[in-house]
């Protein structure tokens, strides 16, 4: 009797042992893919806007004596025009990468881990965490990984994927939408990309 149950113990232990390891790996997996889809959109980002930068400077160059006769103001309307219409193509590729990922399996993993990782930095009592419509299914895993009770809504704010924490008693808002970081990437984008239009 002594034996079966020491075989017993052995195949516990052995089995959460085996279950700690998988825990670790699909852990280590998941912010890699993280890492992976930021580095991915930001480096083609950073690639189209450079060419698109080089194209517009040979449209630019050619078009230079045409243009000539023109008044400053008119050419500086068509270059914000052209940069915006860049910039959009840029920041709309951009967007479906990141709608791509958010219709992917790896999703749900980066929110749960995403939130925890708030959870342990702004863990605020009486607070509300909003989500989109389409993210409720995953409500409780996130109350849990919050790690303290915490009201659920649905916000419009919230299009493409992500969180935002509020704090009712504060009025602090932790922001963990992708479409808040998408739209500061776009600031970023416009301050760093050299198409400053003077």
């Amino acid at each position: 009797m002594e034996k079966k149950e020491q075989v017993f113990l052995y195949m516990k232990e052995e089995i959460e042992r085996l279950a700690g390891f998988e825990e670790e790996k699909i852990l280590a997996e998941a912010k890699q893919l993280e890492e992976e889809v930021y580095n991915q959109i930001k480096a083609e980002a950073k690639k189209d806007a450079e060419v698109l930068l080089a194209k517009e400077l040979v449209e630019i160059s050619s078009n230079a004596s045409v243009e000539a006769s023109l008044s400053q103001e008119e050419k500086t309307k068509k270059l914000v025009e052209k940069r915006e219409e860049y910039v959009a193509n840029i920041f709309g590729e951009a967007k479906e990468k990141l709608v791509e990922f958010v219709d992917s399996k790896d999703y749900k993993a980066y929110l749960i881990k995403h939130i925890e990782k708030i959870g342990k930095l702004y863990q605020m009592e009486n607070s509300i965490l909003k989500l989109r419509k389409e993210d409720l299914k995953y409500k409780d895993k996130l109350i849990k990984a919050y790690g303290m009770p915490i009201e659920v809504e649905v916000s419009d704010k919230i299009l493409i994927g992500g969180f935002i924490i509020e704090n009712k008693a504060t009025n602090v808002v932790v922001d963990e939408s992708l479409d808040f970081a998408l739209e500061n990437q776009k600031d970023r984008f416009y301050k760093t990309s050299g198409l400053m239009i003077k």
